[in-house]
C-alpha cells in the first residue's frame, strides 16, 4: 500500500484577495488483510497532487509524500496542517484547504490497513481547521456517508458570482453512502478522479475563461462517472456533495494560464477526445460538442489525440507540446484511423477461472475463455497467458499476465504484466506496464509506472517514481527516488530523497547523498563524496575536482611558518570546498622547501561581511637539488576570522597548527628546526597565519 500526502501553499487568482490554499493529498491502497488491494488509490493521489502543482501554483518544495499510513498518521498530518494555518493567520491572505483522499471506505469511515478513521473523526478534524473554506473530496466506497452525519444540506448559490468572499466546507464524494467507487484498469485509475481530474485540467471549463472552479469540476465528473458505471457489473456511482458555504464567489481550482504547456482543440473538433502521453496512459478525456474551443493544461511532452465521432468515424494526430507554449489542433490536422485505435468506454469485464494450466497458449484449460481469465493459480509447462492473477503464476519459460499480479509471478526466462504487487522473479526479464511494489529480482527489470520496495537486478528501469531499494549494474528512475539507488550507474530524472551511491550517480534535485566517482546533478541539498562532483548548487561536495557552477571560486593567498609564502585555489559551495595547496619557503634555515597538496574547508558567515573558515589540507614537501627530495609530509589545520572589503576581496587572519612529519633520512628537526616535537620523525608547530 502507498500513500501520498502533499502539504501545500496555492496562490490563486483573484482580483479582490490573495488565497493561501493548503493541500492534503491522501492515496491508500490498502484496506486491510480483508478487503482487496486497491491498484490505483497511490497513482490517483501523485496525479491529483501533480495538477495542483501545474495548474494550481503549488512549489513542489511543499510536497510532502508519506506511506502506509494508519489513522494516527492521518490525524497526525491534519494536525500539523492545523499548526501550519494557524501561523499562516497572520499574514494577509485569506486560507482554504483542500483534502484530498483515494482509497478504501465503508459506511463508517475510512479503512486503513485495516484501521478505520471514522467519518466522524474525520469530518471534526477538519471542521476544526482554522480556515476560511474546507473542501474536501473523497473517492472511496460508500464516502457519501461522510456528508449525512451533520445533514448537510446543498447550497448552489457558491456556484455563481465570480467574487473570493466565501467562508464554510464543501465535502465530495465519489459515491452515494450505499455504492461502490469502482477503478478502471483501462483507466488505470479509480473512474471518478480520473474524469475530476480531466476537468481540472480543462475539460470541464464550460465558461471558457481559462478557469476551472470546483462547481465545474464536480458537474462534470458527475455527469461522466454516472454514465461510465451504468453498465458496469458494480452498478450506477453517483457522486455526491455537501455545500455549506456563505458569501459569494467561485472557488477556481486550477488556472489552465499556469500550465507548462496547452493544447487548445479547435470548435470544429466534436466527439470523445482522447488524449494519450508518450506511454500510451489515457491523461484526459474530453466530451466536446462542436462550437467552441476547448483549452487543455498539459505538460510539455507527447500526445496522441484520438476523436471518437461516433457511427464508426475515428480519427487522430501526434502533436508535440513544448514548454510554455500553446498549440492549436484542428480537425483538418486529425488524420482517419480505424475504430480499434480509439478506446472503448467502460471495461470488459474478465471471466474468472479458480487455476489454469497451459502447456503453450492457446493449448490451455482457458483456452475457451476470451478475453483471458482472471486466475488464483497459473502454471505453465512451457508458457502460460492469463489476464489477472490474484495468487501465484509460474511458467518454466515465459508468462503473460494482462492485468494485474497480486501475489507472485515466477518465470525462467520471461515475465510480462500490467502491475505487480507482491513478488516477481525472472531469470531474464521481468516487464511491467504499470507499477510495481514489493520484491524483484530479474536480469532486467521493466516498469511502466513507478517502483515500490525492493529491487534487484542486473539494469533496473522505472519510467515512473522509486520509492525503497534498486540494487543492480544500472539503475534508471525517470522520475522522482526515495530511498537508495546503488549500482555501477545511478540515473534519476526526477527529485531524490536519500541516496544514491555508484561508480557514476546522475540526478536532478537531491536531497541527500550521492557517493561515487563521478557525481552529477541540478542541485544537492546534503553531500557529494566523489572524485568529480558536477552540481548547480551544492551543500557539500567533497572530491577532488568540484564544479558548482553557483559556487565558490576563490583564490587565498597567506603567510606562515615554515612555508612563508602559501596559496590555494578553493572551489565548491559557498559551505564547503575543496583545496588545491602550494607552498614555498624560499630562505629557510634548513635550505628552499616547496610543498603541493589537497584539502577540504568549510565556512559560516556570522553577517554579510564577517565568516570563519576551518580548513585542512595534506601536502607532499620537497627539497630541491640535482635529485629533488620528497622528504616530509605536512598536515595542516587552520582556523580563520575573514572580513570581505570588497566583492572579491578580503583579509583573514587566525590560527594554524602544522603537524610534520619526516619520510626520508633526515631528522624532523632538518626540516622544521622550531616547534614541539613528539619524536624524531614528528613535530608540531603552532602559529599564525595572515592573508
Amino acid at each position: 500500500m502507498m500513500l501520498s500526502i502533499a502539504l501545500s501553499l496555492l496562490v490563486a487568482q483573484s482580483p479582490e484577495a490573495t488565497v493561501r490554499r493548503f493541500a492534503l493529498v491522501a492515496g491508500a491502497n490498502d484496506g486491510g488483510s480483508s478487503r482487496v488491494t486497491l491498484r490505483y488509490a497511490n497513482s490517483d493521489a501523485r496525479a491529483m497532487a501533480r495538477v495542483l502543482t501545474q495548474l494550481g501554483g503549488v512549489d513542489e518544495r511543499d510536497v510532502v509524500l508519506v506511506q502506509d499510513p494508519s489513522p494516527t498518521q492521518i490525524t497526525q498530518a491534519l494536525e500539523t496542517l492545523s499548526t501550519r494555518l494557524r501561523e499562516a493567520k497572520s499574514g494577509p491572505s485569506r486560507l482554504e484547504v483542500f483534502f484530498y483522499y483515494s482509497g478504501h471506505s465503508d459506511e463508517e469511515g475510512l479503512l486503513l490497513k485495516g484501521e478505520r478513521l471514522s467519518y466522524a473523526s474525520l469530518r471534526s478534524q477538519l471542521d476544526a481547521l482554522p480556515a476560511e473554506v474546507r473542501i474536501a473530496v473523497l473517492d472511496s466506497c460508500a464516502s457519501g456517508a461522510l456528508n449525512l452525519l451533520k445533514g448537510g444540506a446543498a447550497r448552489p448559490s457558491f456556484l455563481v458570482d465570480a467574487a473570493s468572499s466565501l467562508s464554510g466546507h464543501a465535502f465530495l464524494t465519489s459515491a452515494s453512502a450505499d455504492e461502490s467507487a469502482q477503478e478502471s484498469e483501462r483507466l488505470k485509475a479509480s473512474i471518478f478522479t480520473h474524469f475530476f481530474l480531466s476537468g481540472l485540467r480543462g475539460a470541464a471549463d464550460t465558461s471558457h475563461d481559462g478557469r476551472v472552479t470546483l462547481a465545474e469540476a464536480y458537474q462534470y465528473a458527475f455527469a461522466e462517472t454516472l454514465a461510465r458505471t451504468t453498465s458496469t457489473s458494480a452498478g450506477p456511482q453517483r457522486p455526491g456533495w455537501d455545500i455549506q458555504l456563505v458569501g459569494t464567489g467561485d472557488l477556481v481550482l486550477t488556472d489552465l494560464r499556469a500550465s507548462d504547456a496547452r493544447l487548445v482543440l479547435d470548435g470544429a473538433i466534436s466527439g470523445r477526445v482522447h488524449i494519450l502521453g508518450s506511454n500510451g496512459g489515457l491523461v484526459v478525456e474530453v466530451a466536446k460538442n462542436a462550437g467552441k474551443p476547448v483549452e487543455l493544461g498539459l505538460e510539455a511532452g507527447d500526445y496522441r489525440v484520438i476523436v471518437d465521432e461516433g457511427s464508426q468515424h475515428v480519427s487522430e494526430a501526434k502533436v508535440t507540446l513544448g514548454p510554455q507554449g500553446t498549440q492549436l489542433l484542428t480537425r483538418s490536422s486529425l488524420t482517419a484511423t480505424s475504430l480499434e485505435s480509439t478506446v472503448r468506454r467502460g471495461d470488459e469485464p474478465r471471466p474468472y477461472l479458480p487455476f489454469d494450466i497451459a502447456f503453450i497458449p492457446p493449448l490451455a484449460m482457458s483456452g475457451i475463455f476470451s478475453p483471458a481469465p482472471r486466475v488464483n493459480f497459473g502454471l505453465g509447462i512451457i508458457g502460460i497467458h492469463t489476464g489477472a492473477t490474484d495468487g501465484l503464476l509460474m511458467s518454466s519459460v515465459f508468462a503473460w499476465n494482462s492485468d494485474a499480479i497480486n501475489g507472485a509471478g515466477l518465470t525462467g526466462v520471461f515475465l510480462k504484466t500490467g502491475s505487480l504487487s507482491g513478488v516477481g522473479l525472472s531469470g531474464v526479464a521481468l516487464v511491467s506496464t504499470g507499477d510495481m511494489s514489493g520484491f524483484t529480482g530479474s536480469t532486467v527489470t521493466v516498469s511502466g509506472g513507478r517502483l515500490s520496495g525492493a529491487h534487484l537486478a542486473v539494469a533496473s528501469i522505472a519510467a515512473g517514481d522509486v520509492t525503497g531499494l534498486q540494487l543492480s549494474v544500472v539503475n534508471v528512475a525517470a522520475q522522482n527516488v526515495s530511498g537508495l539507488q546503488m549500482s555501477v550507474a545511478n540515473f534519476a530524472g526526477g527529485k531524490t530523497l536519500g541516496a544514491q551511491i555508484g561508480v557514476i550517480n546522475i540526478g536532478g534535485d537531491v536531497h541527500g547523498a550521492q557517493i561515487g566517482v563521478v557525481n552529477i546533478a541540478k542541485s544537492v541539498s546534503g553531500t557529494q563524496i566523489g572524485v568529480v562532483n558536477i552540481a548547480q548548487d551544492s551543500d557539500a561536495p567533497i572530491g577532488l575536482i568540484n564544479v558548482i557552477t553557483r559556487g565558490r571560486v576563490n583564490l587565498g593567498v597567506w603567510t606562515g611558518f615554515p612555508q612563508w609564502l602559501n596559496g590555494a585555489f578553493k572551489y565548491g559551495s559557498d559551505h564547503v570546498y575543496g583545496l588545491a595547496v602550494a607552498s614555498v619557503n624560499p630562505a629557510g634555515t634548513s635550505g628552499q622547501r616547496y610543498s603541493v597538496g589537497l584539502g577540504i574547508g568549510a565556512r559560516i558567515h556570522f553577517n554579510a561581511r564577517w565568516y570563519g573558515e576551518i580548513e585542512g589540507a595534506y601536502s607532499n614537501m620537497v627539497r630541491p637539488g640535482p635529485v629533488w627530495n620528497w622528504n616530509a609530509n605536512s598536515a595542516d589545520a587552520r582556523f580563520n576570522v575573514g572580513l570581505q572589503l570588497f566583492e572579491r576581496v578580503a583579509f583573514f587572519a587566525g590560527a594554524q597548527l602544522q603537524t610534520i612529519i619526516s619520510v626520508g633520512s633526515d631528522n624532523v628537526n632538518d626540516v622544521a628546526p622550531i616547534g614541539f616535537a613528539v619524536s624524531n620523525r614528528v613535530k608540531l608547530l603552532p602559529g599564525l597565519v595572515v592573508g
